[in-house]
């Protein structure tokens, strides 16, 4: 019986022709850092930028990125269908994901610019520019998610490319949280309009250059033999393979409870700080300190995963990460308090950035699985679905976090909030998401080993090599 480090390496396929240079696998994930900057870029500064530099009214914004979101719902799964079904010269997925990049830096640039077209047109334009930013951030999750399984179907090289894609993101959210607010004043020229305006220039910029050194750089090893119209899965032999494949269910409940938790701590955690600790800018500061921890689990992540195995490694992390979240509850008001705050997040941060990059490796592991099981390849439309529950659950969150505040009876703009407010904002922060983290147990069925996984690819090899 193999250990799970004797697994993982016999999943390498024990040859150099598996391993990954470096700057493939950054290729791979640079989408991931700008993607996250993107995202950060639209939570923090995009809701300002419509209201008060191009005048709309905050009704109209409001229900704009409603109806965009509930748009992208169905966009993503369709545009994953669509890449399932055909197969272009320069490959399956690699060429909607380079252009998908490189398109959202270029509306990025156009959303976050002013052409002063008036109060009608700037309605109009705004309108046109989001829902076609937001839906090419949609509908980018299907070949993204799809991409890795194509190239390497090496866990341990999964476990690497997902290392650097996290320090990649890590990254990018703190430039984005940290660097944007004074520089778009300054590059602008006391303008903001401007500085936006030329910060998503350059982006975009960029963007167009990681497009071209990742047509350069990324191959995908491992495509099926192409899917004709006539042996392409249909949608109802997409629908049923995904929902009826436990290893891929797995992933998508374990993400969707990541990004539910967390939403629903990121929504409360400056009513906390501000009336529980009566600091609002320990936000900052506790962002900052807690970003450390998860950079140092990150960097021991695959020694750890080669050690005790994904499924071990994934486990102790949520357990850890419950402990600590539900220990929230317990904290007083104090600068003790603070200070008990900020340990348990770098405990818990600290097995966050050692299970994350391993959670990375189940869903490309549930494509191999569905694709040796089916004959079939639908790794875009499972993708596309992935990221789709990761957008709802942030959805969700919001409005969980925003109705449980009416809940606990917030009152908005009070100097002080009452005694069971307070209790409310603890239990928000600490039980309720430390609850939908034991969602995340989910993956004590996901039994796909190591080494099955290692037999899977060995027979996919071997059908496409007979096909």
């Amino acid at each position: 019986m193999s250990t799970p480090e004797t697994a993982l390496n016999e999943t390498g396929l024990k040859n150099d022709q598996e391993k990954l240079k470096f700057r493939e696998k950054l290729a791979v994930q640079l989408n991931s850092a700008t993607g996250s900057f993107h995202n950060q870029v639209i939570q923090l500064f995009l809701l300002y930028y419509y209201t008060d530099i191009m005048k709309l009214s905050a009704a109209y914004v409001a229900g704009l990125f409603l109806v965009a979101r509930i748009v992208d719902a169905f966009l993503a799964p369709i545009f994953g269908i669509i890449i399932d079904k055909v197969s272009t010269p320069w490959g399956k997925y690699k060429p909607w994901y380079i252009i998908t990049g490189a398109l959202i830096g270029v509306f990025g640039w156009l959303t976050f610019t002013d052409f002063h077209l008036g109060t009608v047109g700037n309605h109009i334009y705004a309108t046109i520019t989001y829902f076609i930013y937001s839906g090419l951030k949609s509908m980018e999750q299907a070949p993204a998610n799809a991409l890795t399984p194509a190239i390497t179907k090496s866990v341990e090289e999964r476990v690497s490319i997902n290392q650097i894609g996290y320090f990649m993101m890590m990254i990018a959210i703190l430039f984005a949280q940290m660097g944007i607010q004074p520089l778009y004043t300054r590059v602008g020229g006391g303008d903001p309009a401007l500085g936006f305006s030329i910060i998503m220039g350059v982006v975009g910029i960029v963007g167009i250059g990681i497009a071209i050194f990742q047509q350069r750089t990324i191959k995908e090893r491992h495509i099926s033999p192409a899917q004709t119209k006539e042996n392409a899965p249909s949608i109802k032999e997409m629908t049923v393979g995904v929902f009826t494949n436990k290893y891929a269910l797995i992933p998508f409940i374990y993400s969707f409870a990541i990004n539910l938790a967390t939403g629903i701590k990121s929504g409360i955690t400056i009513y906390y700080f501000k009336y529980f600790f009566e600091n609002e800018g320990l936000m900052v500061i506790a962002g900052v300190i807690g970003m450390l921890p998860t950079l140092i689990g990150v960097a021991f992540s695959s020694k750890v995963t080669k050690r005790i195995g994904i499924r071990n490694n994934l486990l102790i992390g949520i357990i850890v990460s419950a402990l600590t979240t539900a220990a929230v509850v317990f904290i007083p008001p104090t600068q003790v308090g603070v200070i008990t705050y900020l340990t348990l997040s770098g405990i818990g941060n600290i097995f966050v950035g050692l299970s994350t990059p391993a959670q990375g490796t189940m869903l490309p592991a549930a494509m191999d699985y569905s694709e040796w099981k089916t004959g079939k390849n639908f790794n875009a439309f499972m993708g596309s679905f992935y990221g789709f529950l990761q957008t709802f659950a942030t959805a969700i969150s919001g409005a969980i976090a925003a109705g449980s505040l009416a809940l606990i009876g917030y009152v908005a703009g009070a100097p002080e909030q009452s005694s069971s407010t307070l209790f409310g904002l603890k239990v928000l922060m600490s039980i309720i998401p430390a609850i939908v983290t034991l969602l995340q147990l989910a993956v004590l069925w996901f039994d796909l080993s190591e080494s099955k996984q290692a037999q899977i690819t060995k027979e996919l090899a071997e059908r496409k090599n007979h096909a």
